[in-house]
């Protein structure tokens, strides 16, 4: 009978499975592609993560590739097709309604931000390419290891590499000792460095003192600017040649007075301008706030900044050298004077007045000098020192 389910469907089972199949067919279709545009094009740091892990595995080996390609792994598009199309064959009509719930799933699941923002290192990755890291030149001090015999030399010269081109005085220091190294190699490799050194700062010196010659020369059409300029290079030139003690004791004396000199030379153009530039802003407060004369504020007070940085430079330099000889008073003048024209900004002139009035036994203002210092708080190398004074 027609009215018989089971009749009836024994007469339209071939229809009843091939819908059945189109339906699977096209439901895992469905499923294995908006999985795979979930996944693998995600823009989510462990998501992107996850299939260069996969892509990784697969080019280990062809075991590895045929293992993927039967895994149910949510990067491989027809695994899951496969997956879901079996299941709905297996499990008649349940099966449609369990896919579409995972496929609704998939689409409104959300994962903790806070796993998918962590800034954990995944090391399964570093263990190819992460350095190995360890001890170079082993325990002691660089001079031991320039003068201890036992250590090889090749530590020796990677050691004096490194040393290279760091011009400070503690590095040039430990250069120096390998002047009297037996070993040739290392004694000229140390040599090098030094003479290297020696050589940049006297190029640029050279190259200043011709251009004050050159100006000179002119007579009254010389520039007093271009000469101030390189009177003030100068004297920074001849200073780094003496705190970096590249040269000899002998010479220390007649380079400190070259400081000096030049300095004053750049003082006698540079600190007048103060002034002038002062007064060109007043005339121009005074006059029309029209466009032009705004523009013109505008530029005075930016020279005024920089001359303001360039007066405050010299006055830090030249108490550096009256501290160097011990004339300790005339270097309190040297850098109370730079402090005040930078007043906002004169942190690192602190260390320079603390230590001087250290020096001459006035802890007290040692002390309210290191209290004021907030900025230092943020230098690694002088913080401990500050913490102490603030807590006498």
């Amino acid at each position: 009978m027609a009215s018989n389910p089971f009749v009836y469907y024994e007469q339209h089972v071939d229809t009843i499975l091939i819908i059945h199949l189109i339906i699977s067919f096209f439901i895992s279709l469905l499923i294995s592609f908006y999985a795979l545009k979930r996944f693998k094009k995600s823009t989510k740091k462990i998501d992107l993560q996850d299939a260069h892990r996969v892509a990784g595995v697969q080019d280990r080996s062809w075991f590895f590739k045929v293992l993927f390609k039967a895994s149910l792994h949510k990067n491989n598009q027809i695994a899951i097709f496969l997956f879901s199309f079996l299941f709905n064959l297996s499990v008649p009509f349940l099966g449609y309604f369990f896919t579409l719930w995972v496929f609704w799933y998939m689409s409104n699941v959300k994962y903790e931000e806070k796993v998918l923002d962590t800034n954990i290192l995944d090391l399964d990755e570093f263990q190819d390419s992460f350095l190995e890291v360890g001890r170079l030149f082993g325990e002691g001090s660089m001079i031991n290891v320039m003068n201890n015999d036992y250590i090889p030399k090749s530590k020796k010269i990677k050691a004096l590499s490194a040393l290279a081109n760091t011009n400070s005085p503690m590095s040039l220091q430990v250069v120096k000792q390998t002047l009297s190294n037996r070993d040739d190699e290392i004694r000229m490799f140390g040599y090098t460095i030094i003479n290297k050194a020696e050589t940049a700062i006297s190029s640029k010196i050279n190259k200043n003192l011709a251009i004050i010659s050159s100006e000179i020369a002119k007579g009254e059409a010389k520039s007093k600017k271009i000469i101030a300029f390189a009177a003030k290079e100068l004297a920074y030139l001849y200073w780094e040649m003496v705190y970096t003690e590249l040269v000899h004791d002998s010479l220390k004396v007649n380079f400190l007075n070259s400081v000096i000199a030049y300095l004053e030379i750049a003082k006698e153009y540079y600190v007048p301008q103060l002034d002038n530039i002062v007064e060109k802003i007043k005339l121009c407060d005074e006059e029309d706030t029209d466009m032009q004369n705004l523009n013109q504020i505008r530029k005075e007070r930016k020279k005024l900044e920089d001359t303001y940085t360039i007066c405050t430079s010299l006055f830090s330099l030249m108490g550096r050298v009256y501290m160097h000889r011990k004339q300790y008073e005339e270097a309190k003048v040297e850098l109370t004077l730079a402090k005040e024209l930078l007043s906002k900004h004169s942190t690192f002139l602190i260390p320079y007045l603390a230590e001087l009035y250290f020096i001459t036994k006035e802890y007290n203002i040692t002390r309210t000098l290191m209290t004021q210092a907030r900025g230092l708080k943020y230098n690694a190398k002088l913080y401990p020192v500050v913490a102490q004074w603030r807590n006498v």
